[in-house]
């Protein structure tokens, strides 16, 4: 995947688990928040270059590989 879609994919992901933690007002917010920390973090690594190859989990199993 290239990297522009990469990024877009993480952004669509943490946007998502954002929306989650949002309309919840209980349940495991702890964790989502931290899995949005994650998210940021790789999102962040991606763009810089940084990563070329990440998996997922949520919301569903993925493997990515980074190309330029």
């Amino acid at each position: 995947m290239r990297r522009v879609s990469a990024i877009a994919y993480l952004a669509r992901c943490r946007r998502s688990l954002l929306e989650e933690v949002e309309s919840q007002s209980r349940g495991d917010i702890e964790f989502e928040s931290k899995q949005i920390d994650v998210i940021t973090r790789l999102l962040l690594d991606v763009r810089s270059g940084r990563v070329h190859k990440f998996e997922l989990t949520h919301p569903r199993a993925v493997e990515i590989h980074v190309t330029d």
